[in-house]
């Protein structure tokens, strides 16, 4: 077990209360979701195929779950065992997998219609390697569907002005600080084309996180190179 995972499983390990259901900003991106999947996938109908939506850090599995309340076909995988098992104590009939995303995924070429990862990006190191493989494991067409925090040049006078230490405190697990910038060049870099962008939680120019849907246009380009 590398570092990254010895840390998430500390972490699942020793979680006593996850962010409730009824969290404000949970249940905006819970709306956000199953808008996107029913506008870019179709709303589940009776005698149709069901759509197959991977859940990509799926945690202790409650957004798993939901998508196939929606009724979209759905599986999880999280990189902490900890994280899975109360993944699969909490909904027993779910399919749910241990993973990197930063490495190969345990899963068929465009064995996917969507996929869904919810601040997650951030706290990779590889991001390129990720975004390779979410492309691998999509159909053609298929759809991208992401949160990650918010960093744009308001918020970040802000956060540099009143929050520098507690937000980029080195004890937690971001490591990554996107702005729309820069987690456009990297979708356009793996092979998506970003079709929409919202703000989750409190109000321009201070949202928590941005919401974004990409649609899978070709195949992943080049990994960049190493900046020292």
């Amino acid at each position: 077990m590398d570092s990254r995972a010895r840390f998430y499983q500390a972490y699942w390990s020793t979680l006593v209360d996850p962010i409730p259901a009824d969290d404000p900003t949970t249940t905006e991106r819970q709306t956000m979701l199953v808008q996107a999947l029913n506008e870019f996938l179709g709303r589940p109908m009776e005698g149709q195929r069901v759509q197959n939506v991977l859940d990509a850090g799926c945690g202790n599995g409650e957004f798993t779950r939901f998508i196939a309340q929606c009724g979209y076909e759905t599986a999880g995988i999280d990189i902490a065992p900890a994280a899975v098992a109360r993944a699969r104590a909490g909904w027993p009939e779910g399919q749910f997998y241990e993973g990197s995303l930063e490495q190969t995924l345990p899963f068929n070429d465009a064995k996917f219609d969507a996929i869904w990862s919810t601040e997650v990006l951030e706290h990779l190191f590889d991001v390129h390697a990720t975004l390779s493989e979410f492309n691998r494991v999509l159909r053609e067409g298929g759809i991208l569907i992401l949160t990650i925090p918010f960093h744009g040049l308001i918020k970040n006078l802000a956060v540099a002005l009143a929050g520098f230490e507690r937000h980029y405190n080195p004890y937690i697990s971001h490591v990554r600080f996107f702005t729309k910038r820069s987690l456009n060049h990297s979708l356009k870099r793996a092979g998506f084309e970003p079709v929409r962008w919202a703000g989750i939680g409190r109000l321009w120019p201070l949202y928590k996180s941005i919401f974004v849907v990409a649609r899978k246009v070709g195949p992943s380009g080049p990994a960049p190179e190493i900046i020292g």
